[in-house]
């Protein structure tokens, strides 16, 4: 009986050992599986409709592909300067750059912003797309702070402070609106305690930041992500569709780095990334449902020679060129440091495994692998797109206009507005100091204010007519009058027919300047009267008109001719403003020394 006994427990115990040893392999293969053999030609022709969602989103001088690079916070504060001046010279369009939750909320409720506004706005000014990823966990938040505190990967999430988490993700994308595209943390696959072994953890965090962010801006991207791919998501996908009933993200983000990287040859084919494993995602995304969802590949990148980091950029870049569901590449990264050769750049000083970076450090570029990336065609403009029922396309200028702004320039077309001479993008305000997503036209600057969604007010005008005074001295930048023809008038004794006197600035509009004004929009659209009616020479054709200014309008009377009534027109003020920003030079001709410049074509012209 005993020795039964003895034996029942010792095979018990057996086939438990072999049970978990088999369920760790093959939670291991999970993530691991073999893949088939790597194909070298264009992708299968089911994977290949893509019809992203552009609504509201950056258009400006859309490339079919988005080639940048991957930062980190700390070294780039360090090298802010010099790092920039590198990009410019790589002609690198977006930036990926990891914000920290530890360093955003250090305590409770208490948020840091110093080092996230130095960089996001220093990037955001320079031109460039930023793609931020959102990670790292404050101590106060996890079940294990002193752990945490020395180690990021060892923190365990204390579901309690979700709140915590949905509160500093609304705050964090209002003050950074321009940042459109946000990837949930770093390789969460690769944290024990957060995605690696408890798919529910990274989805709960994942669907609060979500959440968040789509309360303050629906046309924001959120992207899930993950440095294994395939098999990863779709534990993703079945626990979210299960749970949730809806997906919390709008991309999927994935680093396709080979474990081996085989030895290129510039005769022979080689593959520098996991291509099958990119495929295998998007075909796993064709089969749920998310086709026009995009890819993100948010590292990429090789240790090795100089001459064979070319080749594997080269050979990558080619093979995703051909797949315009990966929207974004970002190239892991500018430099070398003390414990990895990833870089296009390296220290002028060896200091690999020496000692740490510091300030004082200068950089040297690595050839042929900084030509390589600096002379690949990273933005090649599209073909001309067809317009469609929320797309207008106007080859005169290389422009689109979509969506809110579609409809915003419907209310008044070429007459009002004029051609569009910009893409969209994000501008700081002179006005408030804040960042709005902005469309330029010949006479106005559109101005989207997702605050004011679902009401008329969601598409403004900015204030260009007070612009262009002030750059003239004509307002102090406090915005008083200082210039005689700014200088308020005097409430006239009696209101006559056809004149308005406005007490807010002291002016009086009348006679066909008040019809041209009523007729058009008033107050919404052309604002308050801001001059008297004076004479000036226009920037454009050379010929004097008498003009009044309003805040976001000059109106221009133009004397009857050949048989013509006399009729108010609206100045070019947009066009000026470009000019005075360097935007576009003499004759309205684009800069196109300025490879950051938002009145760059966005496509090609057909014909």
């Amino acid at each position: 009986m005993s020795l039964s006994l003895k034996r029942r427990v010792t095979v018990f115990v057996v086939i438990l050992f072999f049970s978990l040893f088999v369920l760790n392999l093959s939670d291991a293969a999970a993530f691991d599986r073999d893949e088939p053999p790597t194909y070298y030609g264009d992708p299968p022709p089911e994977l290949l409709n893509f019809k992203p969602d552009l609504t509201n989103m950056p258009t400006t001088a859309m490339a079919a592909q988005k080639f940048g690079i991957a930062a980190h916070p700390w070294w780039l504060d360090m090298f802010l300067d010099q790092f920039i001046a590198y990009y410019k010279d790589l002609r690198i369009t977006t930036v990926r750059l990891p914000i920290e939750w530890k360093t955003l909320e250090p305590q409770p409720g208490g948020y840091s912003w110093e080092l996230n506004d130095r960089l996001l706005n220093r990037l955001q000014d320079e031109g460039f797309e930023i793609v931020a990823e959102f990670v790292t966990m404050p101590p106060w938040a996890s079940l294990n702070p002193e752990e945490c505190a020395k180690n990021d990967l060892a923190c365990k999430p204390d579901e309690q402070a979700l709140p915590r988490l949905a509160d500093m993700s609304a705050a964090l994308v209002k003050r950074y609106p321009y940042v459109r595209h946000w990837e949930f943390w770093n390789e969460p696959d690769e944290w024990p305690y957060f995605g690696k072994n408890l798919i529910q953890v990274y989805g709960i965090y994942l669907k609060t930041f979500y959440d968040a962010v789509k309360k303050v801006d629906p046309s924001m991207k959120v992207a899930a992500t993950s440095l294994t791919g395939p098999d990863y998501m779709d534990w993703l996908y079945n626990h979210v569709d299960t749970v949730y009933g809806y997906r919390p993200f709008d991309a999927i983000a994935f680093h396709p780095y080979q474990a081996t990287v085989p030895d290129p040859t510039p005769d022979a084919p080689f593959s520098g990334i996991r291509k099958n494993r990119v495929d295998q995602l998007r075909q796993l995304m064709v089969d749920k449902g998310d086709a026009n969802k995009p890819i993100w590949l948010t590292e990429v990148g090789w240790q090795s020679t100089p001459e064979k980091q070319s080749l594997y950029l080269k050979d990558t870049f080619d093979w995703l060129a051909r797949r315009p569901y990966i929207t974004m590449v970002h190239l892991h990264m500018l430099h070398d440091w003390d414990a990895e050769l990833y870089g296009l750049i390296k220290p002028k000083e060896n200091i690999y495994w020496v000692r740490p970076l510091n300030k004082n450090d200068n950089f040297v570029p690595k050839q042929p692998y900084y030509d390589t990336y600096k002379f690949y065609d990273k933005r090649p403009l599209p073909a001309q797109p067809a317009p469609g029922p929320a797309l207008l396309v106007f080859p005169q200028t290389g422009h689109t206009v979509r969506d809110i702004f579609k409809k915003a320039w419907e209310q008044g077309g070429l007459a009002l507005f004029g051609y569009p001479v910009t893409g969209q993008f994000y501008e700081k305000n002179p006005t408030d100091g804040h960042y709005y997503l902005v469309q330029y036209f010949e006479r106005v600057r559109m101005e989207y204010h997702p605050e004011n969604r679902g009401t008329p007010y969601e598409v403004l005008f900015g204030l260009l007519g007070k612009q262009v005074l002030t750059s003239k001295g004509w307002f102090n930048p406090a915005g008083d009058p200082v210039a005689s023809p700014t200088q308020p008038e005097d409430s006239p004794a009696a209101i006559e027919s056809g004149t308005e006197y406005f007490h807010e600035t002291g002016h009086v509009v009348s006679g066909v300047f008040l019809s041209e004004w009523s007729k058009e929009g008033g107050l919404k659209i052309i604002g308050l009267p801001i001059s008297q009616v004076f004479t000036e020479t226009n920037p454009e054709t050379g010929e004097i008109y008498q003009v009044q200014y309003f805040e976001r309008a000059r109106a221009e009377l133009h004397p009857a001719a050949n048989g013509q009534d006399a009729y108010v027109a609206f100045g070019l003020l947009g066009n000026e403003v470009l000019r005075d920003q360097k935007r576009l030079l003499e004759n309205n001709r684009r800069n196109t020394d300025n490879y950051y410049n938002p009145a760059l074509p966005e496509f090609q012209a057909a014909g």
